[in-house]
């Protein structure tokens, strides 16, 4: 006889509702190494976790990626969050619109450095996620961030 906790399966209707069971959880998940490391140029490592399976990085010699699926916070849902990034404006933070990728989505970066890489914020149905590249100017990061985010956003 199996016996279903109340707790486990109100939180597993929950993710059922939303929308958000399976690859969508896990960031590693997403993309595979092989794909990082076409994108980059460089072989880089098995992804893993930064802090928790929602986050993810690829790492090779001076070239790296991460992917971050935006998660719920403060009673905003991703696509609250999402339409928050996209509406805000900072100084020194350049964003750009990029078609061909998701429902929507933007570059987003800090105006004359490569210090925080380069990000691709992504929406797609009720998620959303950044693909982030480090180590690579600008304008050869964008191509690399577009493929990665391409790829992600085929598995959400």
């Amino acid at each position: 006889m199996r016996v279903i906790y109340p707790a486990a399966l109100a939180a597993f209707m929950l993710k059922m509702a939303a929308g958000s069971v399976g690859a969508a959880d896990d960031a590693c998940a997403l993309l595979t190494p092989e794909q990082v490391s076409a994108a980059l140029g460089i072989s880089v490592s098995a992804g893993t976790h930064i802090s928790g399976p929602a986050s993810c990085q690829w790492m090779g010699k001076g070239k790296w990626a991460t992917l971050t699926i935006t998660q719920p916070l403060n009673g905003k849902s991703a696509l609250d969050r999402y339409n928050s990034g996209k509406a805000s404006s900072l100084p020194g933070i350049t964003k750009e619109p990029v078609t061909d990728v998701g429902d929507d989505a933007f570059y987003v970066y800090f105006s004359g450095t490569t210090r925080a890489g380069l990000g691709l914020v992504v929406k797609k149905g009720n998620a959303s996620f950044e693909v982030r590249v480090y180590g690579l100017d600008v304008d050869k990061a964008k191509p690399v961030a577009k493929t990665l985010a391409t790829d992600a956003a085929g598995k959400i």
